[in-house]
């Protein structure tokens, strides 16, 4: 099995999800920051991201399930597309969008040189585990991260982190214009999908995002999406259990799930 988290999350943002799966699975969980730079828009269209992500893959025991989280739903929908040894996919409050329209490329160069001299000031690694705790604060109901702080100050302190992190926002509406292209023409993939979504709040905000994310299980044919009230967009610090119960629905054809186990997988 395989994680792909989300934009700027680190691998350890997941402990509690694969701590709580059976020690017969064998868990990878791709980590955003280790990867070469990818700024152009070539790197991010869905037959790039698929093969970068089938590369990572590579070697892991086959078929595979995917779990992708928020940016990591779409890269896992592109493979999803692209792999017949894919099982199926548990997509976390995927990025889904009606409609999307990349910058100009003017813009976007813009964009980029700005972001580089930003980035070359270090002030990334300065600021980011303070805009770590913003975002688990604004991100979960718990308000509280599942990451030591020493892990915190050593993932979002890194220079890969930044510049990874940079690239993949600026690659994002690429990456969602072309993956709604391939709904388009494609249909609904065949491997089995489940989506779960951070529902908590209230207000249009809420009733929007559950609109598109019903939309998205209907583009891939998969169930209506399951609503967790309790949990914001990081539903993996809020609510571990959840994602572990929808991983085993796949795993077993919807049986209760198992005990969990105390300690992780190594794979």
């Amino acid at each position: 099995m395989a994680i792909v988290p989300g934009l700027g999350s680190p691998p350890g943002e997941w402990d509690a999800v694969v701590e709580a799966l059976p020690a017969s699975v064998a868990v990878l969980v791709v980590d955003p920051a280790d990867g070469p730079p990818l700024r152009t828009p070539a790197d991010w269209t869905p037959r790039a991201v698929a093969d970068r992500l089938a590369q990572r893959l590579d070697g892991a025991a086959r078929p595979v399930l995917l779990v992708g989280h928020s940016a990591g739903g779409l890269a896992v929908q592109a493979l999803l597309h692209g792999d017949p040894e894919v099982a199926g996919a548990v997509l976390v409050d995927a990025s889904h969008a009606h409609s999307v329209r990349p910058a100009p490329a003017a813009l976007a160069r813009a964009g980029r040189v700005l972001a580089d001299l930003v980035l070359a000031t270090g002030i990334g690694t300065v600021l980011g585990p303070a805009l770590r705790r913003l975002g688990v604060r604004a991100g979960t109901v718990r308000r509280r991260d599942r990451l030591s702080p020493a892990a915190v100050r050593a993932v979002y302190a890194s220079p890969a982190w930044a510049r990874t992190t940079v690239d993949a926002w600026f690659g994002h509406a690429t990456l969602q214009a072309g993956v709604l292209a391939w709904q388009a023409e494609r249909g609904a993939p065949r491997p089995p999908v489940r989506l779960l979504v951070g529902a908590a709040g209230s207000g249009r905000g809420r009733a929007r995002w559950i609109a598109l994310q019903r939309d998205l299980a209907v583009r891939l044919a998969a169930p209506p999406p399951r609503l967790l009230d309790d949990a914001g967009h990081l539903v993996a610090l809020d609510r571990p259990d959840a994602v572990v119960e929808e991983i085993h629905a796949l795993l077993t054809g919807g049986a209760s799930p198992p005990t969990r186990r105390s300690r992780r997988s190594d794979g």
